[in-house]
């Protein structure tokens, strides 16, 4: 009885060394953002943010090893509340050898002013290249000012 337990530990163990090791990820995704806490500012007789306020983000995509991505890649971009998408910011395709992907959220056109305020919530991106995807999530809690 003791045999058979040390081998069904031993098979347990290569298994889950095999496992996590064919299914490392062939892309890395870095997702950056201005801060935590993006600002919405309500100010004027219709309470509208000012169309100068800003908040910056990027969303890197590389291979495993650090080079640009050989194959389109598509970001799509949202702000959830647990597993719900609350906001859909966007969804940007990269041709073949772009790895880049920088931009704002705010304006004329602010999507901050339709989210929860004070809430936590998660900024996401979820980026499709070379057959694979992979999310990467940005805490956030918008704070209104003003």
């Amino acid at each position: 009885m003791r045999p058979l337990r040390v081998l069904l530990a031993l098979l347990f163990v290569v298994t889950a060394c095999g496992f996590a090791r064919s299914h490392r990820s062939p892309i890395r995704v870095t997702l950056t953002a201005q801060n935590h806490q993006p600002r919405l500012t309500l100010t004027g007789p219709n309470h509208q943010p000012p169309p100068n306020e800003q908040w910056w983000y990027c969303v890197k995509v590389r291979t495993a090893a650090g080079k640009l991505v050989p194959a389109p890649t598509r970001i799509r971009l949202q702000i959830v509340s647990g597993r719900i998408a609350v906001e859909q910011i966007g969804l940007v395709s990269l041709r073949r050898g772009y790895g880049n992907w920088c931009a704002s959220i705010g304006g004329e056109d602010n999507v901050l002013e339709a989210v929860p305020r004070g809430k936590r919530l998660v900024f996401q991106a979820v980026v499709q290249t070379m057959g694979v995807t992979v999310r990467r999530d940005w805490r956030i809690v918008v704070r209104v000012v003003g």
